[in-house]
Order: structure tokens, then C-alpha cells, then sequence
């Protein structure tokens, strides 16, 4: 009879120790259920991930550029100057197209550029046609500089005081 005991209990036992490891079974097609979902949930996050990858990269990029900034020296304008000639300029409009493109670039590059037009006619003269003057600007070691996009050599804006 002791041995009787013995054995139930130690049957018992077992069952005890047995019924927690059953309860995380599932059924077959309930695991596979949740391996889709996890194979779909898995592959979302690769392409957000990958996304995030991406945006990282852009805002590497833009960092890189912005906020635009002035010259740092007048060789350093020049020689940007001189990589970015645009020589067309037959009529007004499309000099000034070519200035304004210019100013594009110099933005994508990180440095500030404007874009001008003016009129410079003398009329004293009595010269009926109009004359045209377009031109880049950019400050480089603290000093504006002009040029015309066409050709690219630089000149220093002169310093007018009026009295």
C-alpha cells in the first residue's frame, strides 16, 4: 500500500509539473496564423526601417546645405564662380534665366546668390534701345563681389556714400 501512495503521488506529481507546459500550446492552425502575422508585422518593419534609412540619408544631405551661408573667401568664389558659367545670353530674358539658375545652384550647393537685373539705359545720350546689365551677387570674407554669369570674373561692388 506505501508503494500504492508512492506511485500516486509521484503521478500526481507529474501531471502537476506537466499541466503548465501545456498551456502554452496552441493549436496548429492558430500558429500558423500568428507566423503570418509575425512574417507581416517583420516585413513592414524592414520597409519602415528602410524608409527611416532613406529619410536619415536626405536629412544627412540637407544638413549639409542648409542653412545656406556666404563665401568664405574670395578664392573660394571665384573658383565656384567659374564651375558654374552660363554663357547664354542673346536676349534679356534668357541672361537673366541663366543668372537665376545660377542662384539655384549656389542654393543646392549651400551658399547664398542673388539673382539681378537692371536697366543701366542712358537716355541723356539719346540712345533709343535699353541696356540691360545682369549679374550674380555674393558676399565672400565679409565683401560683396558681383559677376556676370556668363563669364564669370568677379568684381567688388564699389561703396558709394551719398551725402
Amino acid at each position: 500500500m506505501k508503494r500504492l501512495n508512492w506511485v500516486l503521488i509521484g503521478v500526481v506529481i507529474l501531471c502537476l509539473a506537466i499541466v503548465p507546459l501545456l498551456g502554452g500550446c496552441v493549436a496548429k492552425s492558430k500558429y500558423e496564423a500568428l507566423q503570418a502575422d509575425y512574417q507581416a508585422l517583420q516585413a513592414d518593419y524592414d520597409a519602415l526601417n528602410a524608409d527611416y534609412q532613406a529619410a536619415s540619408s536626405e536629412l544627412a544631405d540637407i544638413k549639409a546645405v542648409y542653412p545656406p551661408r556666404d563665401f568664405e573667401s574670395y578664392s573660394e568664389l571665384s573658383e565656384w564662380a567659374n564651375k558654374h558659367i552660363k554663357p547664354e545670353r542673346s536676349t534679356a530674358d534668357k541672361w537673366y534665366g541663366e543668372a537665376l539658375k545660377v542662384q539655384e545652384e549656389a542654393l543646392t550647393d549651400g551658399y547664398i546668390v542673388s539673382a539681378n537685373i537692371s536697366d543701366i539705359t542712358d537716355y541723356s545720350t539719346g540712345w533709343t534701345g535699353r541696356t540691360f546689365l545682369v549679374c550674380n551677387t555674393a558676399v565672400a570674407g565679409g565683401t560683396l563681389y558681383w559677376w556676370d554669369p556668363s563669364i564669370g570674373e568677379l568684381w567688388q561692388y564699389p561703396i558709394i556714400v551719398y551725402k
